[in-house]
Order: C-alpha cells, then structure tokens, then sequence
C-alpha cells in the first residue's frame, strides 16, 4: 500500500477483517488513536505505508470529517506519521496495529485550528430489515450476525468511531420484531424501543428494490433531530457527520462556568472532575467554590459553552437544570 492508499480499500478490508477489532459499546480515549491496518510487506516503507494509512483512520474519526485523510491541511501530519506512533504489533497476517499518542495529535489539531471530536460519542442502535439471499430469508440484523452488509457497515463506524448497538434474538422475539415490523412498523415505535435499550440515537435501514437491484433507505433519529440517507453506508456516514458536527470542537479556548449538584461525598466530586477532565476539548479545570453538595467548575473549553453542554447531555450521571440568573451551566448528579 502507497502513502495515498484509497480509503476506499482500506474500509473494505476492514469489512473482511472486522471481527479483528470490532466497535461496539463506549469508546475509549485510547480507541479513538488506534487502527488496525493492512500491511504491504515487511520492509521499513510497507511499515511507513502502514502508519500513514492508520494515521489517516485515526485524522477522520477525531476530527470527525470523512474526507480528512486526504485534507491537503493534514499533509504535514501524514509527512511525519511515525513521529506520533507511540506502540505497534503485527496483529495476524498483513494487518498492523498502531496506537498514536493522542496527546500530540490533539496539540497538532489545536494548534492549526482543526476540530477534536471526543469521546463525546453517541451509542447508535441499528435496526436493519435484510431480506432474503440465496437459501437465507429475510430477516432482522442481530448482534451475532455476519452477514456482509452488516460487517461493511460495523467497519464504516470503526473508521469514524460511532459505537453502535445492534438488537439480540433475545430482544426481538417477546417484542415480535421481525423483518416486516422493520420495513413498514411506525418509524417512531422503532425509535422509542432501540432508546429503551439503552441507546443515545437509533439509525433504521430498509431496502429499496428498483429494476431487482436493493439499495438502502435509512432513517436517523438523535434527539429532537431526524435525517434521512441513501446508500449502504450512507447512514453510519450521515450518522457520524451529524454527531461530528455538535460535538467536535475547534476556535480559542474560552471559559465556561459550571455548577455541579448532588455531590454527597468525596468519591462524587472526584467523579464529577475527573469527567470534566477527560473532555478531549477542555485544557484546565479548576475549581471555584464548593457549598454543601455542589461545586463550581471554571472550564477552559474550545468551542465554548454549547460545545460543554452537548458533550455533558450524552452523560447519563448528569440531568441539566434550568439555568438562573447566573451565567453557570447547572447540572445535578445523579446517584
């Protein structure tokens, strides 16, 4: 593989190698700076090959844009990718596994003005209608599933850092979700049920057929807000370009005032700091007051206090309250 490797090919080989390293559930800082990709050959070049193509991986899921890999802005990052690799190991035949240091890639990003998308990420559950191949009726996606389609989209959402959550056998027989119930139940039933199921956003995939060749309509619900894509990977993309643009954040850090209810004990305020301290965009905490059980934070924030506000609404140990007078972001948390 050359240093401008087609995105294109790498997505695919990790739909045929997705069950390397799957993406599911949270994500952890250190994920978002890994990738695993595959490797032309032994030599030092196949290596450098190597870390430009995961580095180019790691540029689209942080900054949350797809087509950053290949972002003129990004060259002189990509010139000196083995600069910012921090461990890697042959993980099975042709495939390489790289872990950057998030550290510097964030100082890179701050630096010259480029978004940071956090951890910040909504757990996205699927529902997708599969219908009938070869021997093989139609069906529901479920979490066991391997079919092609399903791993094309898993690997899509590893490259850009969506966690997502697909529904077990166990979950759709009492609920009587099938493949027709996906293809033409009520669009908000599906929403209100993948929410109870402990996701943030649900995605809805149906297919199309036209002149016998299927393609895929899909139906995003996250919060108050809804969108509708075509094509195979299409939603995870329009998915991941939504939460990408609310959540990464970019611009001078600014300070943002907040206050913290229902710290009962020491182990809550070390909590509560320590989640404002692992924001990806937040530089400096600091504490201003601390009365019975609440605490204000001032937090150095790129992209001010609606970027700190999304990111905190995602968290589900903190219930905002109505704000006062005062300019505080206020939040209450949970036990």
């Amino acid at each position: 593989m050359s240093k401008t490797a087609n995105p294109h090919f790498v997505r695919l080989f990790l739909a045929a190698c997705v069950l390397v390293a799957p993406l599911a559930g949270a994500v952890t800082r250190a994920e978002l700076y890994q990738a695993t990709v595959p490797r032309a050959d032994r030599s030092e070049a196949g290596q450098d090959s190597a870390f430009v193509a995961g580095l180019k991986i790691v540029m689209v899921r942080v900054t949350g844009r797809r087509s950053a890999g290949e972002e003129a802005v990004f060259a002189p990052l990509m010139s000196d990718a083995r600069r910012y690799v921090q461990q890697y190991r042959v993980a099975s035949d042709n495939l390489l596994w790289i872990s950057f240091d998030g550290n510097a890639i964030d100082r890179w990003l701050a630096q010259n003005g480029q978004p940071i998308w956090g951890r910040d990420r909504p757990t996205t559950f699927i529902w997708l209608a599969m219908p009938a191949a070869g021997s093989a009726g139609a069906s529901v996606a479920k979490s066991d599933d391997t079919s092609a389609l399903k791993s094309e989209i898993e690997a899509e959402a590893q490259v850009r850092g969506v966690p997502v959550r697909w529904p077990t056998a166990a979950e759709l027989q009492p609920r009587r979700i099938d493949y027709a119930a996906i293809l033409n139940g009520p669009t908000g039933t599906l929403v209100d049920l993948g929410l109870r199921l402990g996701a943030e956003a649900v995605l809805i995939g149906r297919p199309v057929t036209a002149n016998g060749v299927v393609s895929w309509r899909w139906s995003h619900q996250f919060q108050d807000r809804s969108s509708e894509f075509s094509g195979t990977i299409e939603g995870i993309d329009g998915a991941a370009d939504l939460y990408a643009g609310l959540f990464a954040a970019s611009g001078a850090p600014t300070p943002v005032d907040i206050e913290i209810a229902g710290l009962n004990d020491v182990t809550a305020y070390a909590k509560v700091q320590s989640l404002l301290e692992s924001l990806a965009f937040v530089s400096h905490v600091s504490v201003r007051s601390l009365n019975a059980d609440r605490a204000q934070f001032r937090v150095t924030v790129r992209g001010g206090a609606r970027a700190l506000q999304r990111a905190l609404s995602l968290n589900a140990s903190l219930e905002a309250l109505p704000a006062t007078d005062t300019s505080f972001l206020r939040f209450h948390l949970r036990q």
